[in-house]
């Protein structure tokens, strides 16, 4: 029964010894490179975050600034046009019932209205409004299926509601939201800038509106360089609905629209970062939030206040978070792989120094068991005890087998 006991016991102490002086050689070695590899990799991390961040910041920023720039000039057009004496002269016998010149105004207005579409190319469609808002001149592009009609009351439209309040101010020029251009049939959305009219007294005479072609500013948001594979920019409006498509077929994938097209106005979005922007009234950047696609996302949002309405809109330039730190990401499974394989040749390397170690002292314990058991045969000049070499254990080692000796010679005197 002793017996048993003593070699479970020597079982445990040879496992203990092993088992502990490998796992200090492992946590002297892995404990200070994985402290490095987590601090290195949290800092950049954080480094590559923050530059994403900045990048996506300044597309952001430039996007903005071009297109402000853009509706700016579309304004600019606008104004130009009531100031050209076709439109200021004509304008007041155009839009009066009853006027001999009317219809040769018309058309005189109409001609130049035909020929600034084609020179701009920016346009969809220009109406003359008389002062009281109806159609009395157009001109459309051809093929545009929602062009007005002569005589139609526009009176409650917004391009006509803000100018006619300011109409005293002949610098005014008005650029709506981008909106349903019919809240009730919501068959498409439109923007639009309009600006008074005055004749050579001063006196208002109507107002002129531009239906602005808006592909200028879906291209600019489709223009992703710099952005990667899965970066991309949009815009959205004060409720955070898509005002241009998605880089992405999402939703037409999904099945939810049969075109991207259909998305805009009628789709929201309920991403952080842009419901963010909408409540704090600034821009926000986002490290992480899940966009529309439930994909994790690193943003930029700019609270803008381009139109006329005081209605803001957001534009987004995102990155899936996976593609901004894939660098990070790709270093850090490389530290991972290194200390891996560093724990691995420590762990073979502790292995052998241990082994070394603990050895001489099983079999010093293998013997001083035996000795407890009565057993003095060993002697300090065998290799039971492999006491080789002048360490402290090999010392101890021949010590011992010395002493067992005398013990065995005292007994047999």
């Amino acid at each position: 029964m002793n017996i048993k006991k003593n070699e479970k016991k020597k079982r445990r102490l040879k496992f203990g010894i092993k088992q502990k002086l490998l796992i200090y050689f492992l946590l002297v070695a892995i404990i200070p490179i994985v402290g490095i590899t987590v601090y290195s990799t949290l800092s950049l991390t954080q480094s590559y975050t923050s530059d994403r961040l900045n990048q996506l910041k300044a597309i952001g920023i430039n996007k903005a600034d071009a297109m402000e720039s853009w509706f700016t000039e579309r304004k600019g057009d606008c104004n130009l046009m009531t100031e050209t004496p076709t439109v200021s002269q004509l304008s007041l016998q155009a839009g009066t019932y009853g006027h001999p010149n009317k219809t040769n105004a018309i058309q005189q207005i109409e001609a130049l209205f035909q020929s600034m579409l084609r020179i701009y190319g920016t346009y969809k469609e220009m109406i003359l409004l008389n002062t009281s808002g109806h159609v009395v001149a157009l001109s459309d592009l051809a093929g545009y299926q929602y062009g007005h009609t002569y005589g139609e009351d526009l009176s409650t439209k917004v391009y006509y509601t803000y100018p006619y309040v300011e109409r005293l101010d002949q610098s005014y020029t008005f650029l709506s939201d981008i909106e349903w251009d019919d809240m009730v049939a919501k068959d498409y959305v439109a923007v639009t800038t309009s600006s008074v009219i005055h004749d050579e007294g001063g006196s208002f005479v109507g107002i002129v509106v531009f239906y602005i072609e808006d592909a200028y500013i879906n291209s600019l948001m489709h223009n992703t360089e710099g952005l990667g594979t899965s970066g991309e920019t949009y815009l959205t409006d004060f409720n955070g609905y898509w005002l241009t498509t998605s880089k992405f077929d999402y939703y037409v994938e999904k099945g939810m629209y049969d075109d991207l097209g259909e998305t805009i106005m009628t789709e929201l979005l309920t991403t952080v970062g842009i419901q963010q922007a909408l409540t704090s009234k600034a821009d926000v950047l986002k490290s992480s939030n899940t966009d529309y696609r439930g994909i994790a996302v690193m943003g930029s949002y700019h609270y803008l206040m381009i139109n006329s309405q005081g209605l803001p809109w957001v534009l987004v330039a995102e990155i899936d978070v996976s593609e901004a730190l894939a660098v990070v990401n790709d270093l850090t499974n490389i530290s991972i792989w290194i200390v891996v394989i560093i724990a691995v040749v420590v762990s073979i390397l502790g292995y052998i120094i241990a082994k070394k170690f603990t050895d001489p002292i099983i079999k010093l314990n293998t013997v001083a068991i035996k000795v407890a058991d009565g057993d003095l045969t060993t002697d300090g000049k065998n290799d039971e005890l492999g006491a080789k070499g002048n360490d402290e254990i090999a010392v101890l080692t021949r010590s011992f087998g010395t002493m067992t000796t005398n013990i065995r010679n005292i007994i047999s005197s």
